[in-house]
């Protein structure tokens, strides 16, 4: 079973590998409303712009704690775009 899970979740890490990372997308920095809003602008941004697939991933250190988010896109021109608007 840990086999396929591990299997999936390299098939969507190969699958979008454009990134953009979002130092600082964090509920500690930003507050619950704020990290919630910016959260919500970009979802939306992403169903209407956006084709190919994505997934939304953690930024950490090298120390292991969270630093931000990363947005990570099938697609370069989508992942161009958001870097733009984000």
């Amino acid at each position: 079973m840990h086999a396929i899970i591990a299997r999936l979740n390299a098939d969507k890490l190969k699958a979008t590998p454009h990134v953009v990372p979002q130092p600082g997308l964090l509920r500690t920095v930003m507050g619950d409303d704020a990290f919630l809003a910016a959260l919500n602008e970009r979802r939306r941004w992403i169903a209407q712009h956006c084709y190919g697939a994505f997934r939304l991933g953690n930024i950490k250190d090298d120390n292991g704690e969270l630093t931000g988010k990363s947005y990570c896109f099938a697609d370069q021109q989508d992942a161009f775009a958001f870097r733009l608007r984000f």
